[in-house]
Order: C-alpha cells, then structure tokens, then sequence
C-alpha cells in the first residue's frame, strides 16, 4: 500500500518519524517521563528470565542441577563457563549499560527540560538515580571493577575501561544518598521506587562493600543505620510484613506492604518480542523450579500446576533446613513429622500433586479426579508406609522420597506460581519481587552481628522467625543470642529469600560460596535412567567468586576492558 502511494504522491516520501526517537527527545516532558519509564523496563531481563535465574540461584547450596543447564552457571564447568561461552552473563552487561545509558541520558536533559513541574521532575531524577545504582550493583557483585559510565553516549566509542571497585562503591552510594533526599515516601503508582527502596539499597549496598576490597570502617554500621530507619519508621513508608508468609506471594499481591521494590510485567508480547524472538522481557519465575509431574501417571500439563521447565532442584540442605534444630544441631521435630515448626516450607513448596488427567501416561482410568497423585513426604518413609500407599485403592501414587530425587523429581517452589494464565505455556505477567522488609531485619542483624551487638542481631531475626512460626510454635521458632552466627543467618536467608534471586550474591559476600557449595551441592545419584547430577562441588574454584566478562566485551575496546583472574 506505501509503494501504491508512493507511486500516486510524491510528498509521501517527505518524512517525519513518529516511532523513531533522537537524544533531545529526552528533553521533552513527554520524553523525560518515557526515558525513566525506559530505564525502569531493563528490570524484566535482570529480574525475570531463564538467564537471571542461573546467575543468581544456580551453583549453590539451595539448587542443584535441573533438567537443564546453563553456561556453566548450574556446575562451574570450565568447558562452559567461558568468556567465549557468556551467555548467561552477558546478558547483565548489556542490559545493564544499556539501561546505565539511558539513565545518563534522562539526567543529562532534565537540567534543559522544559514546561515539567519542578517537584515531578525532582522525583523522576531521584528514581533514575536509584536505578542507575542498582544496574550498578548488580554489575559489581558479578564482575567486580566494572567502567564507571556517567555521562550520556550517544555516539559510538572504545574508550571504555574498567573502573576501581571503591570509585564504583562510592558512585552507587552518592546515587542513592541523593535519591533518598529527594523521592517520595509512598510510590505514585506500582513499581515506581521510593525512599524505603532507597533506604534497603543503601543498607544492602553497605553491607555488600564491607566484605570487599573496597571496604570502608563504618560499612556495618551504616548498614545498620539505614535498615533500622527503615524498620523503625514503617507507617511512615507504608511498609509492614504480612501477617503470614503465604500472603506475601499471594498472586495479585506482588505490589504487598512488605515489597519495596519489584520488575513490572505486562501480556504485550510486542514489549519482549519481535518477530517470534525473545528479548528477555518474559517472566519464567513460575516455571524454572517445577518439576516434571506431567511425565507420571494420571497427570498432565496445566495451567494450575504450569510448565514444567525443572530448571533448579533443590538440595537436601535446603530441604533440612526447615527442620527445627537445637544450638547442638539436633532435631527438635518429631521422627514422624518433620518442618512443624517452620511454615514456610509447608506454605512455600509444593509437595503434593493432585490428579488431572485419569489414565494419562499410562495411568488408570479408575483415578479419580483430585486425588492424590504424586507426594514428595520430605523424608525417607517406613516400609510399611510405602507397602500402604502400593496397595491403595482404587489406585496407588508416586512417593519420591528425598534419596529419591533426580533433575526431573523433587518438591516444587511455589512462590511464583502464575495462575492467572490464559494457557500453560504462557508466559507469567505478575511482578517479580526485587527487595521486600523481611530481608531488611536480616540485613539489620547481619550488620549488628559484626557490629558485636549480637542481643539486637537476635532481635531482628525472631521477628521474621516468629512470623514463619506454625500455629502454637512461636516459642520454639524463638533463637536466642548464642545462636546468632553468619552461617545461622545464611541458613535463615536461605529459608526465607529461596529462589529470590539472592543466594549466589550472599554465598560471595560472607566468602562462605566454596564452602558450601562443597558441602550442601554434590552429585545426585545416578539412576538407571541415565539421570545425572551436579559437578558444582567439584569443579567449584577461587576465581568463581566473580564472572566471566563477555569476550565480545573486551575485543570491542581493543583489549582495554581486561578479563578477569581464571577465566
């Protein structure tokens, strides 16, 4: 039709681009408002895909191997885990001076923007400072020295090289000092960040830098300064923890009292891909630590139990480590009835599969419907037990004992589960949760334990436990201050952040990654069926500690962005 019309009028051919956009469009109040919405839309690739998952959870004590791999990420294979090979790496390099560009791009043209109220646009430069220094932090905790880029590119350029971590440090805490001064308390609208993500990001950032080469005398104390204002002034923010841990991923709760900061979603393909090619907006949350229920009898693939990628299994380590435990290491729940105390198991993971499909994958047609089908007890079962459930009428189910696991079968985490799904293979359009308040009180006692206040450590970690606690178990699920250790609130995060894109990032900071990925990530056992385990422990080495920097990186520059020490 445009060569039809082309040929009848000659003026068409005088154009005037409305879909193209130039670098003094951020000098419009329309352009301003579209670049910030810009650097917040890089959040969906560092917070949402395949590749996020495997950079943070996979190849350590919580996740062994899946189904599938991942450059490396999952075992630390050498033949994998390569500059040439970054794949999964890579990614957050792009993305994130992608997005650091864009945000120089906003501060840049808001000094020069015109006919944009002073208090609204104060507020969009205060939220593309936050973000610039979370792209920031992100790229530290993986790559360590990154290239400090603060001013607007808008011109092709190899004279980038990499920055010292303090000069790095110090920009993301000015960027947040700043924001902190100028953001609104309480977000405008869902997703937007506010002083109470300012004030986490700051304690964070702290408690990040006090274990580095960077580190500063007063990072634990201003860690625990900025996480105790925000604990202590919660109304003030319109934050508070839920009352119970299942309401905190509640679907439709993603923007909850308790989250301070999260990557918006939409169902607009057109945003994440372009001619039938994926761009990394997509939200997999749901489906990477779901096993394969759809391959046993009686079941089959739905919107309710979703897609079965089985990315991530999890580890006996994690498992056990909703089981409650005296100082000595002893268990204090019943031999019949482990993770009583503790609910978050119960509530956070799925271990009981329901019928939906009779007679499916060789499965009986006398099934009923929403029956049991599949049950992963949590611990080795007596023989009777099993003999039981094998004579069960009118049909026996599948009991997976944790000796049992392998990369397809194991207990399902549930907190991203997407229901609200027009189909099983879609795609999730809930918000992926960043920071949320629980992990403020353990930033706080992290911060107070190397601070030698262990009382106040104690303090704030009973609060998240007693909030975990079952009905009637308050007092049991209460430590008392000689329990307070770093491995102790390594095993509380690892109850309470699992799968929430954190663990690599805490393993690295206490220097506790090599320890315990030997410890809690051995092989699974192989199985008859060719089902293979984890070399994480084996192949784990020092250098691990930071990423691979893409190859294509360093050759773009001419060499001088340098690689890092092993790879």
């Amino acid at each position: 039709m445009l060569f039809a019309a082309a040929s009848c009028n000659k003026d068409i051919l005088d154009e005037n681009p409305q879909s193209i956009t130039t670098p003094s469009f951020l000098g419009t109040p329309q352009g301003i408002e579209a670049g910030v919405t810009g650097v917040y839309s890089g959040l969906r690739q560092i917070h949402g895909n395949d590749a996020a998952f495997f950079a943070t959870e996979a190849g350590t004590d919580l996740w062994t191997n899946g189904i599938s791999a991942s450059s490396g990420l999952n075992d630390y294979s050498p033949n994998d885990l390569t500059p040439v090979n970054a794949s999964s790496t890579s990614f957050i390099w792009t993305t994130c001076y992608q997005q650091i560009n864009n945000a120089n791009g906003v501060l840049q043209y808001s000094g020069t923007v015109q006919g944009v109220d002073p208090a609204r646009l104060k507020q969009l430069v205060a939220e593309t400072k936050l973000l610039r220094a979370q792209y920031y932090f992100v790229l530290v905790r993986h790559f360590g020295d990154v290239p400090l880029m603060l001013s607007f590119i808008d011109a092709p350029t190899k004279d980038i090289s990499r920055a010292p971590l303090a000069d790095v440090y110090n920009s993301i805490i000015a960027d947040l000092t700043d924001a902190m001064n100028n953001i609104a308390d309480k977000p405008a609208q869902p997703g937007r960040v506010t002083r109470a993500t300012a004030l986490h990001l700051l304690a964070k950032v702290y408690l990040e830098r006090a274990t580095s080469t960077a580190k500063q005398s007063d990072d634990y104390a201003n860690a625990a300064k900025y996480a105790k204002e925000l604990i202590d002034n919660q109304s003030r923010y319109g934050v508070g923890l839920e009352s119970d841990p299942a309401t905190v991923f509640t679907e439709g709760n993603e923007n909850g009292k308790e989250v301070l900061f999260n990557a918006q979603f939409n169902g607009d393909a057109s945003f994440s891909r372009i001619d039938g090619f994926t761009f990394g907006g997509e939200n997999v949350a749901a489906f990477n630590f779901r096993s394969r229920y759809d391959l046993l009898p009686n079941m089959t693939r739905d919107v309710n139990y979703g897609r079965p990628f089985a990315r991530h299994s999890l580890t006996h380590y994690l498992e056990d480590a909703y089981i409650l435990r005296d100082a000595n290491g002893n268990s204090l729940e019943s031999p019949t009835q482990w993770r009583t105390n503790d609910s978050r198991y119960s509530k956070w993971f799925t271990t009981v599969y329901l019928v939906n499909s009779p007679g499916s994958n060789g499965g009986s047609a006398s099934a009923v419907r929403g029956d049991t089908s599949i049950w992963y007890p949590g611990r080795e079962l007596p023989a009777a037990v099993l003999t039981r459930i094998t004579n069960r009428r009118p049909v026996t189910y599948r009991v997976f004992q944790p000796s049992q696991y392998t990369t397809e079968f194991f207990p399902t985490l549930n907190k991203f589960d997407s229901r609200n799904r027009t189909s099983f293979q879609g795609f999730s359009t809930r918000p992926n949760i960043i920071y949320r308040l629980a992990e403020t009180y353990l930033i706080a006692a992290e911060a107070y334990l190397y601070l030698g206040n262990r009382t106040q450590a104690r303090d704030y970690i009973n609060v998240v436990r007693r909030r975990a606690a079952a009905a009637g178990r308050t007092t049991q699920m209460e430590i008392t201050e000689n329990q307070v250790t770093i491995d102790f609130i390594l095993d509380e995060r690892a109850r309470e952040l699992c799968g929430e894109m954190a663990r690599w990032y805490d393993l690295k900071r206490t220097g506790k990654l090599l320890e315990r990925v030997k410890l809690y990530n051995p092989p699974l056992i192989r199985l008859a069926t060719g089902v293979y385990g984890s070399n994480a422990a084996a192949n784990i080495k020092d250098y691990h500690v930071l990423r691979p920097i893409p190859q294509t990186e360093i050759d773009r520059t001419g060499g001088k962005i340098t690689q890092n020490t092993g790879y």
